[in-house]
């Protein structure tokens, strides 16, 4: 939907940013995610919210929108033509604003309790409150629902994103502490809403797995939702594939980061500084250090910060394999997406079409060797290839709206065909990547450009 200027402030693992994420996407609306560095809090944060000086911050038209409640509610009256968020009835509207105060100032600290207590003694009188709070909630599940599947009754409503995007991190805390928060054989109605809340596809996108925030929880990030990030830059464009590897990298290693685009019609003297040997992007500054090239930086970003997800190998045999396959899909196969590119005529476009093809091949082996029959190049989780080939797959999908041509073919390449929906579907590779509507405006732009390049 065209909604003006719109953009959000925030990090991929806080609840309070997955709501807003949420309502935009039952309102069709597409924002621009800016992630927040918190570590040290960026400019922007502290200047559009002073007071709290927290996330989520919502721009609509330049203008800051603060508190993930507040925003909840401006969505749904700032658009008033998607479906409603909010019940409709005042009184209606009343009860769900009186129990999304009671989730947030109740019932979530209460849930999370548990982690700061210490001792057996501590710990038991935290499960001891547990129960009533849920069946407070069950309660009012029961009644706001009217016998309906959601708070908002046949669809998700304000109630329903309030509570449900915190299940992420109440199931992580029941993985890392081996209990039991919602207990189903206690609250039976409210644990079917949570299996159809969470496997609607309005909110699959935004709530993360329950395993990767308890991953996070246990690598101290609990407190900060991001790693400390020592002041990290990165300098490029957002539709560069070799920039996204390096946002890609650096999300799955829950790094914050500050994002400085670059203008490659009028090279920076930052980037002219930081890359003086290519000058080109994507550059990484770390601290005061500089960083080029993007499989040294993707390599770098997972020596650095080691308490996160794994990005290359274990294995020494594994890793040698995962870079010699890197070597070949950027000095192989992205050359020839780029002569698709510039390829005249149907006859010139068929001729590379069938070069990328045969070129994805050999890909499609080194898939079935190195995930050994998992979901990814990297086993059960994204890893260094995944990244080095999946940073193009956005352009794959525009060429194919721009072209109307298929490179990965399910006859031919059923393996990476599978792969690459998966790729897309991972929380921290669609935060990086650019959907194919805009990348398809930046071609066309492009291609503006240079016919009128040729015609002068």
């Amino acid at each position: 939907m065209t909604a003006g200027n719109v953009k959000l402030l925030g990090v991929w693992a806080s609840p309070f940013v997955n709501r807003v994420e949420i309502a935009l996407k039952i309102k069709s609306i597409d924002p621009v995610f800016i992630q927040e560095t918190l570590l040290p809090k960026s400019e922007l944060l502290l200047k559009s919210n002073p007071v709290y000086k927290k996330i989520p911050v919502l721009f609509h038209n330049e203008k800051p929108i603060c508190e993930s409640l507040v925003i909840l509610q401006y969505i749904d009256e700032a658009w008033p033509d998607g479906p409603s968020i909010l019940p409709s009835d005042p009184y209606d509207r009343a009860i769900a604003r009186f129990w999304a105060a009671y989730i947030d100032e109740k019932w979530f600290p209460m849930a999370l309790e548990f982690r700061k207590a210490e001792g057996k003694e501590a710990k038991a009188a935290v499960l001891e409150k547990i129960p009533e709070g849920n069946l407070m909630l069950e309660e009012a599940f029961i009644k706001i629902s009217k016998g309906k599947p959601f708070f908002g009754g046949d669809s998700i409503g304000y109630l329903d994103i309030v509570l449900g995007s915190l299940l992420g991190w109440v199931k992580a805390q029941e993985i890392i502490h081996e209990m039991k928060i919602l207990d189903e054989t206690k609250i039976p109605s409210l644990a079917k809403w949570d299996e159809r809340f969470c496997s609607d596809k309005v909110v699959k996108d935004f709530i993360p797995e329950p395993e990767k925030l308890a991953e996070v929880y246990r690598n101290n990030y609990q407190e900060h939702l991001v790693m400390a990030a020592s002041n990290v830059k990165v300098l490029g464009i957002q539709a560069s594939p070799v920039v996204i590897r390096v946002l890609i990298a650096l999300n799955v290693k829950s790094v914050a980061y500050e994002f400085i685009q670059e203008d490659m019609s009028n090279k920076s003297e930052l980037l002219l500084k930081s890359n003086p040997v290519h000058k080109k992007i994507p550059v990484l500054i770390h601290g005061d250090k500089p960083i080029s090239e993007s499989l040294v930086i993707v390599q770098y970003i997972d020596e650095t910060w080691t308490n996160g997800p794994s990005i290359l190998p274990s294995n020494p045999h594994d890793r040698a394999i995962a870079r010699f396959w890197a070597a070949y899909i950027d000095e192989k196969w992205f050359p020839l997406m780029s002569e698709l590119g510039k390829a005249q005529g149907d006859e010139a476009k068929e001729e590379v079409k069938e070069k990328l093809k045969e070129a994805l091949m050999p890909l499609e082996e080194a898939f079935v060797k190195c995930s050994k029959g998992k979901a990814f190049f990297g086993g059960d989780n994204i890893g260094y290839l995944d990244i080095a080939l999946g940073c193009i797959l956005g352009w794959i999908k525009t060429i194919r709206l721009i072209l109307g041509v298929e490179i990965f073919d399910v006859a031919k390449t059923p393996g990476l065909v599978g792969w690459a929906d998966r790729f897309l579907a991972e929380k921290t590779v669609k935060d990086a990547i650019l959907g194919p509507e805009k990348l398809f405006e930046i071609a066309r732009l492009r291609l503006a450009r240079r016919d009128a390049a040729n015609a002068n």
